[in-house]
């Protein structure tokens, strides 16, 4: 495939959704070194043209080397500045998670509900996923089929919803490159925000 032919085929189907981000990596690519060397000079490039950028990124993301998908996302979010181009990246690394890990922190003005349920989390809320769609551009934690509104993440531009039971919270992708937001427990009055991160690599 043609540089050109595969930049074509990439904005048909971002188009092909309605012109949301979305991008399904049918399958694992094993990628040639000179194409890896090829697409990471594309996605590095500053002066490349977005869709160049967003393209290179995409081959990369769908390769078959853990270590490369893990590269393209940092580095993409790293060098890219269109915000078409970031928002694509945070979602398609959010489609390549198995498991969503939620960083909580006790901030000054924190309860003792929030510190309470910190600890039970051990810092760190891990939920697996269990169903993912693309074309809606959500994570399951609970149902394997569908998302249902209370227990998913709904990727929306460059935010997230979160709901998990009681739990409900809200992020966004900063210029630090990770999701930074919220997470609120809806149990009686001893619950405010406890200041969250969502890692992207």
């Amino acid at each position: 495939m043609s540089w050109r032919t595969g930049v074509a085929v990439c904005l048909l189907a971002w188009l092909g959704f309605g012109g949301s981000t979305a991008w399904a990596c049918e399958e694992f690519v094993d990628l040639q070194q000179q194409e890896l060397k090829e697409y990471r000079d594309k996605l590095i490039e500053q002066e490349a043209d977005p869709l160049d950028r967003m393209f290179a990124f995409q081959q990369l993301v769908c390769s078959s080397n853990p270590v490369m998908r893990a590269y393209a996302v940092r580095e993409g979010l790293k060098t890219a500045t269109d915000p078409i181009v970031r928002q694509q990246i945070m979602f398609d690394s959010m489609m390549l998670m198995t498991r969503l890990e939620i960083q909580l922190t006790a901030g000054p003005d924190a309860t003792q509900g929030d510190k309470n349920f910190i600890k039970e989390q051990s810092g760190v809320w891990v939920l697996p996923v269990a169903f993912l769609s693309r074309e809606d551009g959500c994570l399951s934690f609970y149902t394997r089929d569908r998302c249902t509104i209370d227990h998913a993440v709904f990727i929306k531009g460059d935010k997230v919803q979160f709901a998990y039971g009681r739990a409900v919270g809200e992020f966004y992708l900063s210029d630090t490159n990770e999701l930074l937001g919220y997470v609120r427990v809806r149990e009686g009055r001893d619950y405010g925000r406890i200041p969250a991160v969502i890692k992207l690599n």
